[in-house]
């Protein structure tokens, strides 16, 4: 999943928040100290109903909102939930400034994650400690539906961060003075920024007219799992094990083995009547190993394996002896690297594979959609990929859907199956590309296409558009026999006489392992050339297929420029069966191998790092 910051800087992720909740709180007090008094602090006990004001639409009678009786007793008897549904009824009602608008929506989104770290090196264990985590997240809006404070960047409004750090026990008391302290801050802030947007749009043409904000269906859901916290005892000694054997190649100057364990509850609710209790749990192990080439060029490579289910330390596939086959084969290729020169500038037909095909799926289609509609203010043209809807992006033979209902895929539990979204809504499978034609996105409850009314499809997650389980498929799939023979004509007919294959791009758990200050290099990627312009990150592992032999040689010292959404359509062939792609545990992609007539891979640079004067 999504994580939140380890205590560890190195393995913050994807947001930053200060380390202690109190620090937080006295900023949201700070902010909220002032003429004007929103809302009064809270009082030490909970009173009052859980249920909150306002006319919401009447429920759904989905399978999704309708609770067994034994789920409806396990929602409604959550401290958590019950806390958080005062604190939000109590700030619906009293939240005002006077001569401003009050709140007309306000939900609560909870973070409770236990986590368990372990990092091996050279045979000893350097780190191994848990962890626990409580974070908010806050969406207030004033205003209206069709006009709020949001979709707007304006000027310079201090206010809480997007997601807060919160006490670390399950104490409803300290809970509710955080959350109180966010939700007056931020509605101070709320006040301030429609205001700034009205005199915006009244200065200024050619806004959208899309309402903000729309009202969907209020469920109610209970999906919660038992944590399977791992054996600390073996997770370590696997660790330093298998470090201690990595120790054993001395051209390899770093190795690092680490192991991540997270096990989140997601509190939801809002003042439309939403509630759920949901928790996602993840296992990871990965390895990264780093050294550098004869000419002084870094050379990485990683493995990884990461399940929702507990992995079984020791035994089947990730017992010490099972680990060191995986890792036999990515020892070699490194070792024979080392001493390979680095290819030049190409250009010519390029084969993605396994990881690779996935990731190159998800910049090009999906990372996009995590923000469609540009806020009013910033000069932006309109989102590329919404310029795209019913037009050409892929070959006419290409499918692309988008599956949360999958739970799993050979046998194997899925990151990306989930039932609601992060804004309450039932996760919908949607078709996202059809005969190579754009047809949806992922939408929440923020309109962004310009048609008759808006209906969520469940997508909102992470503060955005979202995957669920990513399929592509094609009407005309091709064997990999047929696949490597097709890029060996196309490397014959374009004069190199080879093709390309890429099968592995950087990961970054495995990268964060890393602390070689030549590792930075490995990351860097090409800013974007304009619109509908995407990037990838350097290859781990790149072959040349020789037309003539068909033969498979390493290569290295080979990354990607800004890529295009034109080069899409440059997709000759695709593969008949898919590889799955996890590069977080959220989301999940299973992509076939897609097959390229013409691309561009840029060289290594001429001067590298020497190396070390000491071996």
């Amino acid at each position: 999943m999504i994580r939140p910051i380890h205590s560890d800087p190195a393995r913050s992720f994807l947001f930053r928040c200060v380390p202690a909740w109190a620090m937080a709180a006295a900023l949201c007090l700070g902010l909220a100290a002032g003429k004007d008094k929103a809302a009064p602090m809270p009082p030490t006990e909970p009173h009052g109903p859980v249920d909150v004001p306002g006319k919401p639409p009447q429920p759904t009678q989905s399978g999704s909102s309708n609770l067994s009786d034994t789920s409806r007793v396990r929602l409604e008897a959550s401290t958590m939930l019950k806390a958080m549904g005062h604190e939000l009824k109590r700030s619906m009602d009293s939240l005002r400034i006077k001569g401003r608008p009050r709140p007309y929506f306000l939900s609560y989104l909870l973070w409770d994650v236990e986590s368990h770290h372990m990092q091996a090196s050279l045979g000893s264990c350097e780190m191994a400690d848990d962890d626990r985590q409580h974070m908010a997240e806050v969406d207030l809006r004033v205003g209206d539906y069709n006009e709020d404070n949001t979709n707007f960047q304006g000027g310079i409004v201090f206010g809480p961060r997007l997601r807060l750090p919160l006490p670390q026990e399950n104490d409803t008391n300290l809970l509710r003075l955080s959350l109180w302290a966010a939700t007056d801050a931020k509605y101070k802030v709320a006040v301030e920024m429609l205001a700034q947007k009205r005199a915006f749009l009244a200065n200024h043409s050619g806004r959208d007219s899309l309402p903000d904000f729309s009202r969907q269906q209020v469920l109610t859901r209970y999906r919660a799992e038992p944590g399977t916290p791992p054996d600390t005892a073996k997770t370590a000694a696997l660790g330093k094990s298998l470090s201690g054997y990595l120790a054993g190649f001395p051209w390899l100057l770093e190795s690092r083995v680490g192991y991540q364990y997270y096990y989140t509850t997601f509190y939801y609710v809002d003042s439309e009547g939403a509630r759920f209790i949901e928790t996602v749990k993840e296992h990871t192990l990965t390895v990264a190993l780093f050294t550098q080439a004869k000419d002084g060029s870094p050379l990485w490579d990683y493995l990884r394996i990461s399940t929702r289910d507990p992995l079984t330390l020791g035994e089947g596939s990730v017992s010490l002896a099972a680990l060191k086959d995986s890792l036999a084969p990515i020892l070699k290729r490194m070792e024979y690297l080392r001493g390979a020169a680095p290819l030049a500038n190409y250009r010519g037909p390029v084969l993605f594979t396994g990881r690779a095909a996935g990731e190159l799926l998800n910049k090009a289609l999906l990372v996009p959609q995590a923000r469609l509609r540009e806020p009013a203010g910033t000069g932006s043209e309109p989102n590329f990929m919404i310029s795209l809807a019913g037009r050409k992006l892929f070959p006419n033979e290409v499918t692309v859907i988008d599956t949360p209902s999958m739970e799993a895929w050979q046998g194997r539990a899925l990151f990306g199956h989930y039932i609601l979204d992060q804004q309450g809504q039932p996760a919908e499978d949607i078709v996202l590309v059809k005969d190579g034609r754009v047809k949806d996105f992922f939408q929440g409850k923020v309109p962004v296409l310009k048609a008759k009314g808006h209906k969520s499809n469940g997508h909102w997650r992470y503060g955005g558009g979202f995957p669920g389980v990513t399929l592509l498929r094609s009407s005309k799939p091709v064997s990999d026999a047929d696949l490597r023979a097709k890029l060996g004509a196309m490397g014959a007919d374009e004069g190199t006489g080879y093709g390309l294959i890429v099968s592995k791009v950087l990961d970054e758990d495995a990268f964060k392992l890393l602390r070689h200050p030549l590792a930075a290099q490995l990351a860097v990627t090409d800013g974007l050339d304009g619109r509908g312009s995407f990037s990838l990150t350097q290859p781990c592992e790149v072959d040349m297929y020789d037309s003539r032999t068909g033969k498979v040689t390493p290569v290295r010292g080979l990354s990607f420029p800004a890529l295009d959404t034109k080069s899409l359509r440059d997709i000759a062939a695709i593969g008949d069966h898919p590889y799955l792609h996890e590069p977080q545990a959220a989301f999940s992609i299973l992509c076939p191998s897609l097959l390229f007539s013409l691309l561009d891979l840029k060289g290594s640079r001429n001067t590298q790092p020497r190396l070390p004067y000491i071996p």
